[in-house]
């Protein structure tokens, strides 16, 4: 049972709230109020869609509400009861995104979300009904209560099938036709194909390629005994002739070796015997005490260096500190302090101007403007007023019954116009004068402003340089400062001088230091060279009269030893050896060729006896697959024929009740011509409900059938929704159908929804009822409002 639901934002539904209970559940309304909306969308919140979504007359986005405020969003929330627990599912639609969460709840814990399939899933699940049985069977959409009427005739029968799942049967059916087809089509195909071999004739290739197998490996083997032998012994000449030639070679290298040595040491004595002639007038013992004063008398040079070349980086560093100093004090005192009195010095000058285009006394001359622009207001003022009183004598003037203003006597028409030409005259003269007055004003108000502005200026001026004479003072300070740091780096730099000339005049003297050394080194050097070339020809001579110990011996392993006939036996057995191999090779592949041969031939028998095997079994799954169609086909026609009893039982149940008159007294599901029909009993005759009956008795035969459906196909909902049922009804088949969804229907369904905009409904309700109305010309929001 549907307890509630909740709609934000929803089509025309701004924020609305509905309650259901068991029974008749009314909404109610004028076209265009939103009823239709909540039914679609309980729909929607079941199964994530419904009729009008599903055939695409309406995209997602058309769910949000648009009118009269524009929304990014939408969400449905429905509450039902079912097996003894409480549920809610949710769904959230966001523009350009289609449903971005879905929710489904179990007395309040969450089980499932955001995942919309999950949910649909799991709704299906607990309602024990799925989408297209709720949209076909339970839920009938606007003037579409005779849905099964307006299927053509046909496909009424697919229809059923679909929602029976009887379609099902009728696939499985059909694929096992087209199986037990192919498994035909595969027999005969192995059948032309042991037509076409003869088994006899393949067994005796077969033992005739085997037996000729058996002859070719023989020979292979005696082939392998002689290649083998023939490989041993070239294998020992090889060993034999690489021993000699390594030999040989061992001699060449000896014999290029000692000549080498005895080079060598002929290229050695020759040295030895120069350097000898070098050193014949030098004191070699003396040389290394030389060489240690020298090292001494250059470390202390280099100590004293060190010394004096920290000495004078740490004067430049203290040079560099001073006349850092000296240049930021120029910079930052000296060079602001001068900039500063040349602005101030020009401000001197502007005052001085300032002071010579106003005068000796401002003050003075400041008062005389302002008595002057006070002069010419008063004039102003007396002006307008003398102007006024003319245009008020001419205002009297031009009165009917005017008067002299001196004697009060009534003036004749020619007296009022010269009187009012005099006035008129003035008035202009005294226009003139105000207008030379306010150019007067108008000047001297300016000269009054510049003046204050000059004076302004001028106090300005005179506060900013008010310090000029410390400022100087200031300089004056600073530069004697300046005076005296720049002196101080003067004689630094002087230091500095001199110390970097005595720094260069030791380096000078190192170097002649580092060179008499040198010097001393090279001769040094160069004795050691000598002794040790001696020691290199003594370790020559040594090495030479090995090798030529060596050689003599190898000489005597060549005597009576013949390499070439021992190169020409190698080549024999070569050739040999090279023979035999060719001819393995033609076994390989004679052997290779026969038995690639004999696969060949057994495969095709072994497939021989398989397709035997295989057209027997083929035979049997023929005839199981024509027994399980059969079988197929007679359980839909048992279902079909199980669903008209039960249909045509709930019917005829209903019928008695939903239909107040006598002229229709029963009403069947029957089959003709292969298809579904709903007929009408008329005085023990079945007619058809197409094309024959009225309107009226056309709906009340598809509300019939409708409920018997719902019935059938989902009897764990016992639930019924009706869109705008009354189409096509006169008055007393509305009232008749008031009366059985108030007291008889029950006995059915435990939940019906109707939606209206017929009055007389209202006395269908058991549950709750509700009205909603909408302001359509100023597109307002949907407003609910409970009649009970």
């Amino acid at each position: 049972m549907i307890t509630g639901i909740k709609l934000k934002n929803w089509r025309s539904h701004l924020d609305s709230s509905i309650e259901f209970t068991d029974g008749t559940n009314a909404l109610l309304g004028h076209m265009g109020s939103g009823k239709t909306t909540i039914l679609d969308s309980i729909c929607f919140a079941f199964f994530g869609t419904f009729p009008i979504l599903q055939s695409k007359k309406i995209k997602l986005d058309d769910l949000i509400m648009n009118k009269p405020s524009l929304k990014e969003m939408a969400e449905v929330e429905v509450f039902f009861q079912t097996d003894g627990k409480d549920y809610s599912v949710k769904r959230v639609v966001e523009k350009r995104k289609g449903t971005a969460y879905s929710e489904l709840r179990e007395n309040g814990k969450l089980i499932e979300a955001p995942s919309t399939q999950r949910v649909n899933e799991l709704v299906e699940k607990i309602l024990k009904v799925n989408y297209d049985l709720f949209s076909k069977a339970i839920y009938s959409e606007q003037n579409a209560l005779d849905y099964f009427l307006t299927i053509p005739k046909g496909q009424r029968m697919r229809k059923i099938d679909e929602l029976l799942t009887i379609d099902k049967f009728e696939k499985a059916r059909s694929n096992a036709g087209s199986l037990a087809n192919k498994v035909l089509e595969r027999k005969s195909s192995a059948q032309m194909i042991m037509d076409n071999v003869n088994a006899n004739d393949l067994d005796v290739k077969i033992k005739e390629i085997k037996s000729s197998l058996q002859s070719l490996i023989s020979e292979k083997v005696q082939s392998e005994v002689g290649v083998k032998s023939t490989k041993q012994r070239r294998m020992l000449v090889e060993i034999d002739l690489q021993k000699l030639r390594r030999m040989k070679d061992d001699f060449e290298i000896l014999k290029r070796e000692e000549r080498g040595l005895s080079s060598g040491i002929d290229e050695l004595y020759r040295s030895i015997m120069k350097v000898e002639q070098k050193l014949s007038n030098i004191d070699k013992e003396n040389i290394g005490e030389a060489m240690k004063s020298s090292s001494d008398l250059l470390d202390e040079m280099t100590r004293s260096l060190e010394e004096n070349s920290i000495e004078y980086q740490k004067l430049s560093n203290e040079y560099f500190k001073f006349k850092t100093e000296a240049d930021v004090y120029k910079r930052e005192i000296i060079d602001k302090l001068e900039k500063e009195l040349g602005i101030k010095l020009a401000a001197q000058k502007e005052a001085d101007l300032i002071k010579k285009k106003i005068g000796r006394d401002p003050d003075k001359q400041l008062e005389k403007r302002k008595l002057a622009v006070e002069k010419y207001v008063g004039e102003l003022e007396s002006l307008r007023i003398k102007m006024s009183d003319l245009a008020e004598v001419i205002e009297q003037l031009s009165s009917v019954k005017a008067t002299c203003p001196v004697c009060e006597a009534r003036l004749t028409d020619e007296k009022k116009i010269v009187l009012i030409k005099s006035k008129r005259e003035k008035i202009t003269k005294l226009q003139a004068n105000i207008n030379d007055a306010l150019k007067k004003k108008e000047i001297t108000e300016t000269e009054l402003r510049q003046l204050m502005s000059m004076l302004d200026r001028l106090d300005d001026i005179l506060n900013r340089i008010s310090d000029f004479d410390k400022l100087s003072s200031d300089l004056d300070t600073a530069k004697d400062i300046y005076k005296v740091l720049s002196e101080n780096s003067i004689k630094m730099e002087a230091e500095i001088k001199i110390m970097k000339q005595n720094l260069a005049e030791m380096q000078k003297k190192m170097v002649d230091v580092r060179n008499s050394r040198g010097e001393l080194e090279l001769l040094n050097s160069q004795i050691h060279e000598y002794n040790a070339g001696k020691r290199r020809i003594e370790e020559l001579t040594s090495q030479r009269s090995l090798i030529v110990s060596h050689l003599q011996q190898l000489e005597k392993s060549f005597v009576g030893v013949d390499i070439r006939k021992l190169e020409e036996e190698l080549m024999e057995l070569a050739g040999k050896e090279k023979e035999f191999s060719t001819k393995m090779q033609s076994f390989d592949q004679l052997v290779f060729e026969r038995e690639n041969r004999l696969k060949e031939l057994e495969n095709a028998y072994n497939t021989i006896v398989k397709e035997r095997d295989e057209i027997r079994k083929l035979d049997q799954v023929a005839i199981q697959l024509r027994i399980f169609e059969k079988s197929l086909e007679a359980t839909q026609i048992q279902l079909r024929q199980e669903f008209i009893t039960a249909v045509n039982y709930s019917m005829n149940q209903l019928w008695q009740t939903l239909y107040p008159y006598r002229d229709f007294a029963d009403i069947r599901l029957n089959v003709e011509e292969g298809d579904y029909v709903l007929q009408l009993l008329s005085r023990n005759e079945w007619i058809n409900v197409e094309g024959i009956v009225s309107g009226g008795e056309r709906s009340l035969a598809a509300l019939t059938l409708r409920v018997a459906l719902s019935l059938i196909l989902a009897p764990h909902l016992r639930m019924l929704f009706l869109d705008e049922p009354t189409s096509n009804l006169d008055a007393k088949a509305i009232e008749e159908l008031s009366t059985t969804l108030r007291e008889r229907i029950h006995e059915f369904i435990d939940q019906t929804f109707i939606i209206t905009h017929e009055s007389e409904l209202e006395n269908a309700v058991t549950g709750h009822a509700y009205r909603l109305q909408r302001d359509k010309v100023n597109d307002g929001y949907t407003e609910i409002v409970k009649l009970n």
